[in-house]
């Protein structure tokens, strides 16, 4: 089982869960995947030492007011591996953690040994509008972001008690706060993906209808200078949800071949 951590990150408190030997990995989560340690997370444990915090209004951390816009987040991982003494990781994200991880990685690519992005949304893409998730009910969200609609019982709330409803309220509110408008992307992102200079593997579900294959993975790829892409077949939005032996055993691989490479 993972340690559970609580932190203080300039003042911001911080839930984090960690476990695991080796390299350090800093996994960003997607929405609804705060606190959740699943087969994805205890495989990658096996190679490295994971560490996956809440971000701010997800799981436990306590959302943050100063938090605007998607760039603060990245500033407030910096800030985290700072506090936590790292001056390089491999880092991973999955779809919003996975537009974090990217704008983290415009800004800061000497801090990274290597990229994950899994289905990240964050990058405006020519001829896609992402369906409007704020305005779906669940069996909704779950046909868009699940191939295997049996995979979203991963994410399903333990009750529908009071403080249950009030955590995913809250948050809704922060995922909003900074991915309503623009609606899931960072107008400036796009254009800055040429400054990423780590090695970079994109991992895509052949079947996201949030953010498809064709056209965003092939985009996303294509921006980053010499990313590499990884397609799984029998996954959506969440491949690492989906297919978590595959996809753990592809980062490793890749991470494992960057650190041949250097």
């Amino acid at each position: 089982m993972p340690e559970r951590r609580e932190l203080s990150v300039r003042g911001t408190p911080v839930h984090m869960l960690e476990d695991g030997a080796g390299p350090p990995l800093l996994f960003l989560h997607g929405a609804g995947g705060a606190g959740r340690w699943l087969p994805f997370q205890e495989r990658l444990a096996k190679t490295f030492t994971v560490r996956m915090p809440s971000h701010p209004g997800h799981g436990g951390s306590p959302a943050a007011e100063w938090i605007e816009h998607v760039s603060d987040l990245a500033f407030h991982y910096l800030d985290l591996l700072d506090g936590l003494g790292l001056a390089r990781v491999h880092l991973a994200g999955a779809s919003f953690g996975g537009w974090i991880a990217a704008e983290i990685a415009v800004m800061a690519s000497h801090r990274l040994a290597s990229l994950v992005l899994i289905d990240p949304v964050g990058i405006k893409v020519d001829g896609w509008i992402y369906p409007f998730l704020f305005g779906m009910d669940i069996p909704e969200i779950v046909a868009t972001v699940f191939h295997d609609p049996m995979a979203a019982l991963a994410l399903a709330p333990p009750d529908q008690s009071v403080e249950t409803l009030a955590l995913q309220y809250r948050q809704g509110a922060a995922l909003a706060r900074v991915a309503w408008n623009p609606y899931l992307y960072d107008p400036l992102l796009r254009r800055r993906l040429v400054r990423i200079a780590a090695p970079t593997l994109v991992c895509w579900g052949a079947h996201d209808r949030l953010a498809p294959l064709a056209p965003c993975g092939e985009t996303w790829a294509r921006e980053i200078p010499g990313a590499r892409l990884r397609v799984f077949a029998d996954s959506g939005h969440v491949p690492h949800l989906e297919e978590p032996g595959a996809v753990a055993e592809a980062v490793s691989e890749f991470c494992r071949e960057t650190k041949e490479a250097r």
